[in-house]
Parts: structure tokens; C-alpha cells; sequence
């Protein structure tokens, strides 16, 4: 991916403190131009004022020309300053036009202290008075407006006022040289208070510089932040797409590979080869769960699963893990106490599942002697289900570092019997995604206590799910099943599962082929089974329906899919028909087909529970999870 530019280069330090000194002066310079229209309106009224009340102490012949250059300056202060204000201040050109500025100034006060050395005298000291007075007021207000830039303000104020000091001190009256020392002292004052202004000023312009280069931290910061978040999305899209393919390239080798050995295992009938085949089925089985808890902990991290909620009875959840592990705990001469109530919460029933799920397994995995125990107790808020062993414990100082990838306790030799050590990583993340409470408890040696904290729900709106396969009879022998996989070993290892359990099989790797060979056969299949990503970008559900409309027949069909992306799983849940996941358990497929031919009803437009039901019954619940991703009910 292309380098983003999110700053400009870095500076160095000089060259950063000559940036600020110059943003500093086009400052004070701008600070300026805004006081300069009062500056030039008070100083031409002083001027027109002296013109005026001047007539008999100076002749016209010297006051004419005096005022005319007053105007002409004037004048030149205002173009200055339109053409300042039309044409932006840069670094390149304030020190110019702060000279300019300064030099319009001295030559202002010079033309004002000529006047006034001429203009006092000892004839009329009214009129000398108001003279100084008019000075003292242009001095004050220059202290005001002008004191920032200090330069200009001494040019200003002491050719203003230090004609008209020299001026008095000249004269006999001793009362005017107190008057000259007055103004001596006067102008210390105004430098002493123009220090104090100037100082203010160059704080308030240093602390909005501070302020904008704030801002311009906070912008770049948060430039940063979203380029990185742009990129982390991206990398989490890859990943899920990368997640996606792998998960469906990789379980149709797996799905194949466990339908053979199924296949091989009933075919088998003399003990050494059943044991054979048993443990080639122990290690595709142990591929599997090392795949599955892999990309869980993949999707998991990746963020790709999304919890739907919803108000359901615990024990539809329990009986489901009690049917599943008691044959191992009966393996091991373990007992298996499970609790089933009537409690009603309110969670993601899949995900929820699968935490429990891999816990009770470790329970059993981790268990030699004794058993392992489900109970649950309710407070106000809260279903507390807790998962009980007589196994070897937890040290205490071992509880947090349990939760780790691929950590097992006591299983220095990587003995694969003992899992892989995700299970409780997985569960850590679950609890994190379901937001509920785990809790553990053990001692070495005396068995461990897992607890979980589920909201309570409301029966009121619980949809209760029965036991789906309790007194189901095998009907499979002649089912007609026509197969749709563009996968050539796929088709044969469904193939020769379905005829050992008596089925009339038909294959086909296309919708075309489907269709030309029923054409051709003139019979009707009783189940279609297709796989939902096809060459050609042809799916299974389209499939389906041409089948169905081509025989006018709503005939019962079941989906299996490698897809694991969450786009993928909402095009196929919005279909309406059972799901299964690649690689499938194939008693979980002989138990949906035999459902299928009990009902022998039309599955269209099934609804998405009836589609959750065949999910509920894999025990593959490492898949049954990815059913929820992106689900949108």
C-alpha cells in the first residue's frame, strides 16, 4: 500500500523559532493595521484642531503648508493601508511594510513637534497649554495602539514630544521648566506602561500561536489515527477475506476426507481394519478441531462474528451438550451430571453453546477419575451456570495465563489427546463478545469450577426448540438424493456415504447437468443436496429453484458450504433451507435426511429457524457458530 503524507517534513529547532518569530511579527504588524484607521482619524483631527485655534500665534504662510503635508500624509496612510489589507501580510513582505508604517509615523510626530516648538511661547501660555495637552493626548493614544512595535513608538513619541520640552525649558519662567520636567517625566511613564502593554500583547500572541499549533497537533493526530484506522480496516477486510477463502478451499479437502473414511468404516468388517479406520476417522476428526479452534480464534480476533441475542430456555442448550459428551465421559468411566431447568436467559444460544462446550471438554479432557458436573442457580439479574470436574486443578497462580493460546497445563509433550490449547482462549473471547461473567475456582488436585453469568430472560418471548432427533427412525433406504457439487471428490465421498446408508445416488457438478440428467431419467429425487458455490458463479440456491421450477415440484433441499463470510452466510440463510457446514459429522446429515423424508414436506420458504434446527443438530458446533455470523434477524 503507497506511503500516505499526513505532515509536512519535520523542521529543525532555528528553523522553527525563525517560523514563530515571523508569524509573530505579522502579528503585531496585523494588530496594527487594525488600530491604524483611529490612529490616522486622531491624528488628522489634532492636526485640522492646530490649523484652526493656531491662526494668531502661527502665520498662514507656515500653517498651510504644515497642514498640506498633514493630508498628503493622510492620504498616504489610507492607500497604504487599503493596499495592505487587499494583499495578504507574508513573511516576505512585513518587515517592509512595517517599515513604511514606522517611517509615515516619524514623519507624522516630526511635522507635530515642529509645530509645537513653534507655536509655544511665553505670550500665551493659555495657547502653549492646550498645545501640550493635544501632544499628552496623541502620545497617550500611541501608547495604546502603537507600543507593540517599539521602534515605531519611540519614533513616535519622542519627536512628538521632546521639541516642546526643549521648547519650555528655553523659556525665563521658572513654572515653564516644571512644566518641561513634567513631560520628561510624562514620556518615562508611557515607556514604563507601554512595556506593560507590549508584554500582554506578545503573551496573547504567543499563547494563539500555541493554540493553533495545538490545533494543528490534534489535526495531524487525529489524520493519524484515521489513516491508521483505514488501514486496520483494510487489514481486518483481508483478513477476513483471506479467512473466508482459506475456510472454504480447506474444508472441502476435509469434507471429502470424512465422508471416505465414514464410508470406509461401514464397509469394513473385519476388526483389524475397523480399527484401522477408526484411527484414521481420530486423526481427520483431531484435524478438524485444530482447524476449527484456528480460525475461531482468527474470526474471534478478526471480528467477524456477530451475536444475535435472543430470550431461549437454557435446557434446550444443555440437553444439547449433555447428548454430545456423555458417551466420552462413559469412555473414560466418568459420570456426567447435568442439571436441566426451566431457566429462561437472554444471549446468543450458539455462541453460548460454544463456550460451554469447551468447557465441559476440558472438563472431561483434564478428569481421570470421578466426573464432571453442569448445575445452574438464578439470582434477580442472572442464570449462574457452573461447569464442575474432580480433576487435577488449577494453581491459583495458573488461573489468569489458562485463558493464553495454545497453554495446557501438565502437557509439556504437546500430547494432541489433551486438545491444542485454545479451548479457554476461545471461551475468553466469547465471554467478551456475549458480555457475561467467567469465573474460576480450583486447587491442585481438587477439581476446578467454571461459572458463568448469563442475563436472565423473559419466557414471554422464548421460542423453545424440542428434542429434534428423540425417536427419529432411520428412513433413508431408497431415498432418491441428487447431489450438486462442482467438486468432483466431493461428489464421490457423498456418493458412497449415502449408498452405504441405502440411498439411490445422482450426481451432478452444475445446474445443467442436474437438470439434463433428471430430463433424461424421468424420476423425481425425493431430497437435492447442493453444495452453494458453484462454478460460473452459479449458487445452489439458484439450483434449487430451477430444479423446482423445471419439475414443478417444491422438492426438500438441503445446503452445504465451506463459506464462512458473513455476507455468504445471509445470502444463503435468506434461502430458507437447512444448512450444514463443510466438513460435516455424517451422522448429522443422516439425521437431516431422515427428517427430510419423515416430513416429506415442502421446505421452500422454510424459515430461518427451521434452518437454526439443522444447525442444532451438528454436533460440529465449531461450525454451528459461523451459522450466527452476520445473521440479521
Amino acid at each position: 500500500m503507497p506511503a500516505e503524507s499526513i505532515s509536512a517534513p519535520a523542521q529543525s529547532i532555528p528553523e522553527l523559532q525563525s517560523r514563530r518569530e515571523q508569524d509573530t511579527r505579522i502579528a503585531m504588524f496585523l494588530l496594527l493595521c487594525g488600530n491604524l484607521p483611529w490612529i490616522i482619524l486622531g491624528s488628522f483631527t489634532a492636526g485640522l484642531a492646530l490649523f484652526i485655534v493656531l491662526q494668531d500665534q502661527i502665520p498662514l504662510s507656515v500653517r498651510l503648508p504644515w497642514f498640506t503635508l498633514v493630508v498628503v500624509l493622510t492620504l498616504g496612510r489610507i492607500f497604504l493601508l487599503r493596499h495592505w489589507k487587499l494583499h495578504a501580510t507574508t513573511g516576505d513582505n512585513v518587515d517592509r511594510r512595517i517599515l513604511i508604517a514606522t517611517l509615515t509615523a516619524f514623519i507624522m510626530a516630526v511635522s507635530f513637534g515642529t509645530l509645537a516648538f513653534l507655536a509655544v511661547s511665553e505670550d500665551d501660555p493659555l495657547m502653549s497649554l492646550l498645545v501640550v495637552m493635544v501632544l499628552t493626548g496623541m502620545v497617550a493614544s500611541a501608547t495604546a495602539s502603537i507600543s507593540h512595535l517599539l521602534p515605531m513608538y519611540l519614533l513616535y513619541i519622542f519627536p512628538v514630544m521632546v521639541p516642546v520640552a526643549l521648547r519650555l525649558a528655553g523659556l525665563e519662567q521658572s513654572g515653564y521648566h516644571w512644566l518641561a520636567g513634567l513631560i520628561l517625566i510624562y514620556l518615562i511613564v508611557c515607556l514604563g506602561t507601554s512595556r506593560s502593554i507590549r508584554a500582554s500583547i506578545m503573551h496573547s500572541i504567543n499563547v494563539r500561536y500555541e493554540n493553533l499549533n495545538l490545533l494543528e497537533n490534534l489535526r495531524q493526530e487525529k489524520q493519524r489515527a484515521e489513516v491508521a484506522l483505514k488501514r486496520e480496516e483494510q487489514a481486518n477486510h483481508a483478513k477476513s477475506k483471506f479467512l473466508a477463502a482459506a475456510s472454504h478451499d480447506l474444508r472441502q479437502p476435509l469434507h471429502s476426507l470424512r465422508l471416505f473414511t465414514a464410508t470406509l468404516a461401514l464397509q469394513m468388517h473385519d476388526t483389524e481394519h475397523k480399527t484401522l479406520v477408526s484411527q484414521i476417522d481420530t486423526s481427520v476428526k483431531s484435524l478438524e478441531e485444530l482447524f476449527n479452534a484456528l480460525l475461531d480464534i482468527s474470526k474471534l480476533d478478526a471480528g467477524t462474528f456477530t451475536v444475535d441475542k435472543q430470550h431461549v430456555y437454557l435446557d434446550s442448550l444443555l440437553w444439547q451438550i449433555e447428548g454430545e459428551f456423555k458417551p466420552l465421559a462413559h469412555e473414560k468411566q466418568l459420570y456426567l451430571h447435568v442439571e436441566l431447568t426451566d431457566h429462561v436467559i437472554y444471549t446468543d444460544a450458539l455462541l453460548l453453546e460454544r463456550l460451554i462446550r469447551n468447557l465441559a471438554s476440558n472438563a472431561i479432557r483434564y478428569t481421570s477419575s470421578g466426573g464432571v458436573s453442569l448445575n445452574t442457580r438464578v439470582d434477580q439479574q442472572r442464570v449462574w451456570i457452573s461447569i464442575a470436574d474432580t480433576g487435577v486443578g488449577i494453581p491459583v497462580s495458573e488461573q489468569a495465563r489458562v485463558f493464553e493460546e495454545f497453554v495446557q497445563l501438565g502437557n509439556i509433550e504437546r500430547d494432541r489427546n489433551q486438545g491444542i490449547g485454545l479451548g479457554l482462549s476461545i471461551v475468553k473471547r466469547l465471554s467478551v463478545l456475549l458480555d457475561v461473567q467467567v469465573d474460576v475456582q480450583s486447587q491442585p488436585g481438587q477439581g476446578t469450577t467454571f461459572t458463568i453469568g448469563v442475563p436472565l430472560g423473559d419466557a414471554m418471548q422464548c421460542r423453545y426448540s424440542p428434542n429434534l432427533t428423540a425417536g427419529m427412525e432411520d428412513q433413508l433406504d431408497s431415498l432418491f438424493v441428487l447431489v450438486i457439487d462442482d467438486e468432483e471428490e466431493v461428489c464421490l465421498a457423498v456418493e458412497g456415504l449415502l449408498e452405504t446408508w441405502g440411498c439411490i445416488v445422482m450426481t451432478a457438478t452444475s445446474g445443467d447437468a442436474a437438470v439434463q440428467q433428471l430430463d433424461e431419467i424421468g424420476e423425481l429425487p425425493d431430497v437435492l443436496l447442493s453444495d452453494y458455490r458453484l462454478r460460473d458463479g452459479e449458487t445452489g440456491g439458484e439450483v434449487i429453484q430451477r430444479i423446482r421450477t423445471t419439475v414443478d415440484r417444491d422438492i426438500p433441499a438441503i445446503i452445504l458450504t465451506g463459506d464462512i463470510a458473513p455476507d455468504r452466510l445471509k445470502e444463503i440463510q435468506a434461502l430458507g433451507f437447512p444448512m450444514l457446514h463443510k466438513p460435516c459429522e455424517p451422522e448429522v446429515l443422516r439425521q437431516l435426511l431422515s427428517s427430510a423424508t419423515r416430513s416429506g414436506a415442502d421446505t421452500h420458504g422454510q424459515s430461518v429457524d427451521d434452518a437454526d434446527i439443522a444447525d442444532r443438530m451438528s454436533t460440529d458446533t465449531a461450525l454451528l457458530s459461523e451459522v450466527r455470523t452476520g445473521n440479521s434477524r
